[in-house]
C-alpha cells in the first residue's frame, strides 16, 4: 500500500513538472513574439501585419475571412431539390445547416422576386423545410435568400 503511494505522488510530481514546464515555454514564446512586436513598432513605426510575416502568415487568416468562416458556420443553408407540386407551383427544398436560426425568407426564380405561398418566419438549425414558390414556368436558377445567409439550385443545361 505505501509503494503504490508513493509511485502515486512520484507520478503526480513528474505531471505537475512537465505542466509547469509546457506553461513556462507557452508563457516564454508568447513574450518573445509580444518583444518582436514591440521591437517593430519601435524601429519602424508601426506593427507587422500578421498575414505577411514569413512561415507562418500563411496560417493565419486575415480579418475578413476570419468573419467569413465564422458566419458561414454559423448561418448556412442548402438548396437540397426543386421539383414541381400537383397545381404546377416550384417546390424548393431547403435545409438549414448552419447551427443558428434562420429567417425572413424571400425567393428569386431566374432573378426575379417570386412569393412564397408558404413562408416560414424561422428555420432552426438542422431542419428542412419545402417553399411552394408562385412559379409555373420553366426555370435555370433558384436563389433562396435569407437575411443571414443564401442558397442557389442551378438546373444543369
Amino acid at each position: 500500500m505505501a509503494l503504490e503511494f508513493l509511485f502515486g505522488v512520484a507520478l503526480l510530481v513528474i505531471v505537475v513538472y512537465i505542466i509547469f514546464r509546457i506553461i513556462g515555454n507557452i508563457s516564454l514564446g508568447v513574450l518573445l513574439a509580444l518583444l518582436v512586436f514591440l521591437a517593430s513598432y519601435l524601429l519602424l513605426g508601426s506593427f507587422p501585419k500578421l498575414g505577411d510575416l514569413p512561415v507562418i502568415g500563411n496560417f493565419i487568416p486575415t480579418t475578413g475571412r476570419a468573419i467569413a468562416t465564422i458566419k458561414d458556420f454559423a448561418h448556412s443553408m442548402d438548396a437540397i431539390g426543386v421539383s414541381t407540386g400537383s397545381n404546377g407551383n416550384l417546390l424548393v427544398t431547403i435545409a438549414n445547416t448552419g447551427q443558428l436560426g434562420l429567417s425572413n425568407f424571400t425567393a428569386y426564380v431566374d432573378n426575379q422576386g417570386v412569393d412564397i405561398l408558404n413562408n416560414k418566419d424561422a428555420l432552426e438549425s438542422g431542419y428542412v423545410v419545402v417553399f411552394e414558390l408562385n412559379w409555373k414556368e420553366d426555370f435555370k436558377r433558384v436563389l433562396i435568400r435569407a437575411e443571414e445567409a443564401e442558397a442557389v439550385y442551378e438546373r444543369l443545361p
